[in-house]
């Protein structure tokens, strides 16, 4: 008999994974064998506690008749009629996992993508057909919509998550935001971090002796140095990313930040929280003024820019101001004519008025051009 390949349980959350143990475990005790709990952690990627709790649960809260065979040091289901999927998830635990499942379009571009739906398809392909028929239905008006995540080298990702995991050294080779050029940076990784479906790696710089984010797709190499590296005691990924802003860690110093809403605005301050730790103050004439902490402040002007005028920098005085020159340039940029503006047709027409009485190459024809229709 065919031992199932082990899965690990790291992938997904716990709800999830408990769901996944329970179907594994359900299937191994119905396919005629007689595992053991240590066999079955094994397989889980759990310890041996964790498979008595959840033979525990099976008992108790579902009802499996399960039993001990001490000639064979594991456990059996009493009969053949116990039918794990219906007792275990009921309408709400589908709903959740079918949100869940399609949530995987967030990991697109890595690895864990796929590791995650096959995860999926092992709890999907227990349940009785009806059951997934219905779910198929409901789940097709679920979409995860965002732009396409960008994609992942797998040797990059497959050795940062080793690397992490052992505690080893790396050597990448990274190219800086607005640079072509490819440079070596000598880094102790400490996490992986996922914003708006952009992976960064959160590490020590060596060199700088700070602890910088790195963008994935802008790593292309890897190389392990031979070397180890503790964590420092007392680092936090979620107190490192407290001072940023969306998910981004400058590391420059933290800023005090107040955003001030206009009236007509002012509804966009209560609908999505810009800091955990922010501050509202409402004013007489309608206006709102955000406040709170952030070392991001290139990430913050990202964000302002995002809303064309409808966010105003108040302080400081260098957000409020590299705001002003960004927005200067994207204006001049604006206020140059391209030769393609109109919108094209399906003939390949352009629709611009403007065009309209010009040779192609952009000058007007005078007035015996546009009578006759002859270039000169």
């Amino acid at each position: 008999m065919k031992t199932p390949t082990p899965w690990r349980s790291g992938a997904g959350d716990d709800y999830l994974n408990r769901f996944k143990r329970f179907f594994h475990v359900d299937r191994r005790l119905r396919d005629g064998g007689c595992p053991s709990v240590s066999v079955l952690a094994r397989e889980c990627g759990v310890s041996t506690k964790t498979i008595y709790r959840d033979l525990e649960s099976l008992r108790t809260e579902f009802g499996a008749p399960l039993e001990y065979v001490a000639r064979m040091r594991g456990w059996r289901y009493q009969g053949t009629t116990f039918a794990l999927p219906a007792a275990v998830l009921g309408k709400r635990d589908l709903f959740a996992l079918m949100v869940a499942e399609k949530a995987v379009a967030q990991y697109e571009g890595t690895p864990l993508a796929q590791e995650l739906r096959m995860s999926f398809d092992k709890i999907l392909s227990a349940l009785p057909p009806d059951e997934l028929r219905a779910h198929r239905i409901a789940s097709a008006a679920i979409h995860f919509g965002g732009l396409p995540a960008p994609r992942i080298d797998p040797d990059v990702w497959s050795a940062l998550a080793c690397a992490i995991r052992d505690r080893q050294v790396l050597e990448l080779d990274y190219r800086p935001a607005g640079d072509c050029s490819v440079q070596p940076r000598e880094v102790e990784p400490y996490a992986l971090v996922v914003r708006d479906r952009d992976w960064f790696l959160v590490g020590r710089s060596v060199l700088h002796d700070q602890i910088p984010m790195y963008y994935l797709p802008r790593i292309a190499g890897i190389r392990p140095l031979g070397r180890l590296f503790e964590v420092p005691d007392g680092f936090s990924v979620e107190e490192y990313l407290a001072q940023g802003f969306n998910a981004v860690q400058s590391g420059r110093g933290i800023y005090s930040i107040a955003l001030r809403f206009p009236p007509d605005h002012a509804h966009l301050a209560s609908e999505r929280a810009w800091s955990p730790s922010q501050q509202i103050a409402r004013h007489r004439d309608g206006s709102v003024t955000v406040r709170f902490h952030s070392s991001a402040l290139f990430e913050i002007e990202r964000q302002v820019l995002r809303f064309a005028g409808a966010v105003e920098v108040v302080a400081p005085r260098e957000l409020r101001e590299s705001v002003a020159r960004a927005a200067s340039i994207v204006a001049r940029m604006h206020r140059t004519k391209t030769p393609d503006s109109g919108r094209i047709t399906r003939s390949g027409r352009s629709t611009d008025r403007r065009a309209k009485g010009r040779n192609p190459d952009g000058r007007a024809r005078n007035a015996g051009e546009r009578r006759s229709g002859r270039a000169p």
